[in-house]
């Protein structure tokens, strides 16, 4: 009876019988050479504890069960070249661990980038409301008399006292008052007609 047929016909070890180095390199070489019982006592003798494990940083279910799957699944694609440096279960629980860091960190970036998209988006409309403001009052100052949007533009944009606009001007600050006084009111009610509610 050859080897190979010898060992197909005994019940698998799990992986937790597997106690010395030798021991791992030899499941180790049975997993390279393809050798899918193998895969999967290793899946089945780890995967619980490496789901715990994984849940530890990643608060989630469905994230970790991902994580672990994720690294078994590159084991196995991997397989022909896999040479876990160290012990085994070293090798999983450093996989899992870098494996749900990055997911984390992923998830962070995620959130953090739709954060600063919504922001974005609402420093964007903040804009478009402010320079649609401006264009109408800008608008509504072209409509009224000259002495009248002048008097309202040094009070309202470069922020001068009546004094020094009727000073500017060559004006009395009664002036300024009462031309100011009727280009808000002209400004105001411009406005609710320019701008939408």
């Amino acid at each position: 009876m050859s080897l190979e047929i010898r060992l197909a016909n005994q019940p698998l070890p799990s992986w937790d019988d597997v106690k010395t180095d030798a021991d791992e390199r030899a499941w180790v070489a049975r997993i390279r050479a393809g050798d899918l019982d193998a895969f999967e006592a290793l899946y089945r003798g780890y995967w619980e504890r490496l789901y715990a494990f994984a849940f530890r940083y990643l608060r989630s279910k469905e994230d970790a069960e991902e994580t672990v799957q994720e690294v078994f699944l590159r084991i196995w694609r991997g397989r022909a070249h896999w040479v876990p440096a160290g012990a085994v279960r070293n090798y999983l629980y450093l996989a899992v661990r870098n494996s749900a860091r990055d997911r984390a960190e992923r998830a962070a970036v995620a959130c953090r980038w739709r954060l600063g998209q919504r922001e974005t988006a609402v420093e964007m409309q903040s804009t478009l409301e402010t320079a649609d403001l401006v264009a109408a009052v800008e608008r509504a100052l072209a409509e009224l008399p000259v002495k009248r949007a002048e008097v309202c533009k040094l009070r309202l944009i470069d922020e001068l006292s009546y004094a020094q606009i009727a000073q500017r001007l060559g004006i009395c600050e009664k002036t300024v008052e009462t031309q100011l006084a009727r280009g808000l009111k002209f400004l105001r009610d411009r406005l609710r007609e320019l701008m939408p509610a």
